[in-house]
């Protein structure tokens, strides 16, 4: 399904959530997703769907989106703080997908950049150097989190999730990030950015996904 069928489904499903968050474009090219008085939107469905619109509006075949968006935004100091990470992750992985919603920055590669299919040995290790140069001197916690599509068992799918988020944990670690601040886990196919029906939104979920958040001193310096 590509972008503008998902913002057909959406629109039908919420017109007045849609009206009430705008979608701003950072000038690096990461997203900032803008509330509005009127209301938010709220729920993993019409989250999944901003998600793949703003992967299917930018990714230019990179195979990456981001669901479950919650369309919150947070300004000030932190605010400021993770648009900067934001911009700089998205300057060192142009291949990757980079929102910021709330204050939160997601990070999304395509599992078919960093392994083979079906598999868990890292290959795209350069990438993943230059993530670990931005992220090692942020004041951040990270959520490794792995996917799969829907293909294959579901003890399949989570056991290979787990092992690809555990392999970017530990390399990040290797590369100067501080273990206590990365959590590695595996959501198998349970947690989709777009519906499994076709080839390339089966792609799109097969992915690696970073989860960043300021950590208390970044929060206590940016306030």
């Amino acid at each position: 399904m590509n972008a503008k069928s998902f913002l057909k489904v959406v629109a039908g499903a919420s017109t007045v959530a849609m009206l009430a968050v705008g979608c701003a474009t950072n000038p690096d090219g990461s997203y900032e997703f803008k509330r509005t008085a009127i209301g938010s939107l709220s729920g993993a469905a019409i989250g999944a769907g901003i998600g793949a619109l703003a992967g299917g509006k930018t990714h230019r075949g990179r195979n990456a989106a981001i669901g479950g968006l919650s369309g919150a935004i947070v300004g000030g100091g932190i605010g400021l703080y993770m648009d900067r990470q934001a911009a700089a992750l998205k300057k060192s992985l142009p291949e990757a997908e980079v929102v910021r919603d709330g204050d939160k920055v997601y990070v999304a590669l395509p599992a078919g950049i960093l392994f083979d299919s079906g598999k868990d040995a890292l290959k795209a290790k350069d990438s993943l150097s230059k993530a670990a140069a931005t992220l090692k001197g942020s004041q951040t916690n990270i959520i490794v989190q792995g996917h799969t599509d829907s293909t294959g068992s579901d003890a399949i799918n989570q056991s290979l999730s787990e092992r690809r988020a555990q392999h970017v944990r530990d390399f990040l670690i290797a590369n100067g990030v501080a273990g206590s601040r990365l959590t590695a886990v595996g959501y198998g196919a349970s947690r989709p950015a777009v519906p499994n029906d076709t080839e390339a939104n089966r792609a799109l979920n097969r992915r690696v996904q970073l989860e960043i958040s300021p950590n208390e001193k970044a929060r206590a310096e940016n306030q």
